[in-house]
């Protein structure tokens, strides 16, 4: 079946594009609230761009028409977040961290989720096993909808020690402990190894 995205709703390819890119790594970021308390919420529309400058880019929306995420509007505030990258144990609580929450609640008062130290500003997820400090770099608005993509530079990267192996000059993670979680269409995300349907929040 042939599908014209000129004949389509946003909506109709949204679903389209979510079912057919996949699986999409899921970027669980961190950051701080007008008030000091910490937002930690996912997002799939994330990659990789480059490695000088580490650059990543997510895409990130409004909760309505004049409403931006907290993230987006944490990150146009503050200029920086802790990005995890979440493993297969810690899916329950990326799929409820996705809830629309009143702006300053945080998602961490409703998880057994246990922050850390990390840079001066911002902690990070202790049983997250990979977590990047990024600071914003550009942003830049993807036409007439609400998404806006969110340029970050990598400044620096904690790995948990039980992954890492070192040959030489060349660090080695090994994706076997990490088990990454992505993102599939629907309830679905990708395992290693395999599918999970996690019903998403309301």
């Amino acid at each position: 079946m042939l599908f014209n995205f000129n004949n389509l709703s946003a909506h109709q390819k949204y679903h389209l594009i979510t079912q057919t890119i996949t699986p999409r790594p899921i970027a669980w970021i961190l950051t701080k609230n007008a008030s000091g308390n910490t937002n930690l919420a996912p997002f799939s529309y994330f990659n990789a761009l480059g490695s000088d400058p580490a650059l990543l880019v997510v895409s990130i929306g409004n909760k309505s028409e004049t409403v931006g995420k907290d993230t987006k509007v944490n990150l146009l505030r503050e200029k920086e977040c802790i990005l995890h990258i979440p493993s297969e144990t810690l899916a329950e609580a990326v799929n409820s961290s996705a809830a629309t929450l009143p702006y300053g609640e945080s998602e961490l008062a409703q998880h057994s989720l246990e922050l850390i130290d990390f840079t001066e500003s911002l902690p990070r997820v202790k049983d997250a096993k990979v977590a990047l400090h990024c600071r914003l770099y550009d942003v830049h608005s993807l036409g007439e909808s609400s998404f806006e993509a969110f340029y970050l530079e990598v400044l620096s990267l904690y790995a948990d020690d039980d992954m890492i192996t070192q040959e030489g000059k060349h660090t080695f993670i090994d994706s076997d402990i990490l088990k990454p979680l992505g993102r599939l269409g629907g309830n679905d995300f990708a395992a290693f190894g395999g599918k999970l349907t996690i019903k998403r929040p309301s």
